[in-house]
């Protein structure tokens, strides 16, 4: 009977002669932008490890691999728990030539991302190979990872492992970043700065606009970043104030509609002419805490997200400094269930940061909705599939009680009639029940209204559609 250790070098030979294609891939990338710094996920046997140090100037090398059986996951290199101990055996005779240039964390990529503190020049992403895992990883180590720096891997458009590209599409595609792919599956990515294109939808602004712009340069704007303001034919001097602010902030740009369009087409012309990949949406009213956008960025990334929302809003009248009440937000509210079942849905206050990704999938702001533009495009995000979140222990500062965008239409009485609206394309993500009650002769003027007494309910994904149980109980009889 072959010896344990020869059945894993027999393993690590038939192993790298498929492996081996990709292995001088990586490296020239290393060496190219002249990384010394960085981690492998998923060493394996160690031959794509000894390819980087062999041939890079790398300082330092980290290798992370718990070498441990995983019940349940579908992988050819799911080894039993014996020969996972062995291969590690081996990978550490393999890189002992190497010294201190390598390091070997035998521990998940959870805790091995935890342990090293030091910032990296780059990470190899060749681990667990499900949507998952790779969605896991990026979250995981995107943040240790410098400027300028490389986050890559292998696999990418590898049949067997649709997860990979699947994953690493939707990671990057956020903040339309490009995919370099060298060859035998190998991609990567460079990390750059996350820009932001502040979008001001403004109409006879004249006395709040300036304190609203300039809560976004204190503090809130960084190299890269842009203001697009669109004057949406205003009747009072907000053009004259725009001038003001223009000459005093020269990244502001300025658009003007020459009639009045309402706020949901003000909203989608500032993010048409926008440059970069997250958009945030400050009325003309509200006014930023510092420092506040900034950490909201570095949130939406990390947490995955394709809109990020702060998580209290401070109500004021005349001044921030004197807050009257306050709304509260959680990931709770931060779907379709909770823009049915509470006012207090973040796309309700209109002021958040999304993705450019996330407002085209959502069809961008409805033009139609009057006041219900700000609800109707958060709608249209978590209905179409983009993931909303919620920033903890953050808030921003929203102006009320004057002669409001919202208090002006809310008079007109057709809330109800223009959320319906907004609703129809996506009923049948919602219970049937409900959806015959707010299309009801009763309900249909004030359901919008009466929400958090009667919340519209959604339909529970895998159960059956209420009207074919109906059906099927008739068939019954």
């Amino acid at each position: 009977m072959i010896s344990l250790d020869k059945k894993i070098t027999k393993h690590a030979l038939a192993a790298e002669e498929v492996w081996g294609k990709a292995y001088d891939k990586f490296p020239r990338v290393i060496s190219k932008k002249k990384l010394k710094k960085g981690v492998e996920l998923g060493v394996a046997f160690g031959g794509h490890t000894e390819a980087i140090l062999k041939n890079t100037a790398v300082e330092h090398l980290y290798g992370v691999d718990p070498y441990l059986h995983i019940a349940g996951y579908d992988d050819p290199m799911n080894l039993p728990q014996n020969e996972f101990d062995a291969i590690f055996k081996f990978v550490k005779k393999r890189m002992a030539s190497f010294g201190k240039r390598y390091i070997h964390i035998r521990q998940t990529s959870e805790r091995a991302a935890s342990s090293i503190k030091e910032a990296l020049d780059f990470i190899y992403i060749d681990a667990n190979h499900s949507y998952k895992g790779v969605w896991g990883d990026l979250i995981r180590w995107y943040p240790k990872i410098l400027e300028g720096g490389i986050i890559g891997g292998h696999d990418y458009g590898h049949p067997s492992f649709p997860g990979v590209k699947r994953a690493v599409d939707k990671f990057f595609g956020r903040l339309s970043w490009p995919i370099h792919e060298e060859g035998e599956g190998v991609w990567w990515v460079e990390k750059k700065p996350v820009s932001v294109s502040f979008i001001m939808p403004t109409y006879n602004a004249e006395k709040t606009i300036e304190a609203s712009a300039e809560s976004i340069f204190k503090d809130n704007f960084l190299p890269g970043d842009e203001v697009v303001i669109v004057n949406d034919c205003s009747t009072d001097n907000t053009a004259g104030a725009l001038k003001n602010l223009q000459k005093k902030h020269p990244e502001i740009k300025i658009f003007n509609h020459a009639i009045n369009k309402g706020g949901g087409a003000a909203r989608n012309t500032a993010v048409k002419h926008a440059k970069n990949a997250l958009i945030f949406c400050l009325d003309a009213d509200n006014v930023l805490a510092p420092d506040s956008v900034i950490k909201l960025r570095d949130f939406l990334v990390v947490s995955g997200g394709d809109a990020a929302s702060f998580s209290t809003l401070k109500y004021f009248k005349i001044a921030p400094s004197n807050v009257t009440h306050q709304w509260h937000f959680d990931d709770n509210n931060a779907s379709l269930e909770g823009a049915l079942s509470t006012y207090k849905f973040p796309g309700s206050s209109g002021n958040y940061l999304f993705t450019k990704e996330s407002w085209q999938k959502a069809g961008r702001y409805p033009e139609f909705a009057g006041a219900l533009d700000a609800w109707g495009f958060g709608l249209r995000q978590v209905a179409t599939g983009s993931k909303m979140t919620v920033m903890p222990q953050s808030f921003y500062y929203h102006r009320y009680g004057h002669d409001s965008y919202w208090m002006r239409e809310a008079r007109t009485g057709e809330t109800s009639a223009r959320a319906l609206q907004l609703l129809t394309p996506f009923l049948n993500q919602l219970n049937e029940r409900d959806v015959d009650h707010i299309k009801s002769e009763r309900a249909r003027n004030n359901w919008f209204d009466n929400l958090e007494k009667r919340p519209v309910r959604v339909r529970k994904r895998g159960g059956r559609s209420p009207l074919l149980i109906r059906i099927k109980k008739r068939l019954k009889k």
